[in-house]
């Protein structure tokens, strides 16, 4: 699974907004992620970053504050 949708299926299964190194914690605890790397918080912060930068309408996520996210369907 990608970090993208790893973070989809967090934020489903919580119900709330998280912040992106909670989202890792909760991906990494459920074993969502395909790999994991050296620094996984960094690198899922940056693929929902560049996420959001790219604005487009079917995006399942929001940024709520900075490095929070939820799903746009809330």
């Amino acid at each position: 699974m990608t970090f993208t949708d790893a973070a989809v299926e967090v934020l489903r299964q919580i119900g709330r907004p998280l912040h992106y190194k909670e989202i890792t914690d909760f991906a990494i605890e459920r074993n969502l992620l395909s790999h994991v790397g050296k620094t996984p918080d960094n690198t899922m912060g940056a693929r929902l970053a560049a996420l959001m930068k790219k604005e487009t309408p079917d995006c399942p996520l929001v940024r709520v504050k900075p490095g929070v996210f939820a799903l746009r369907e809330w």
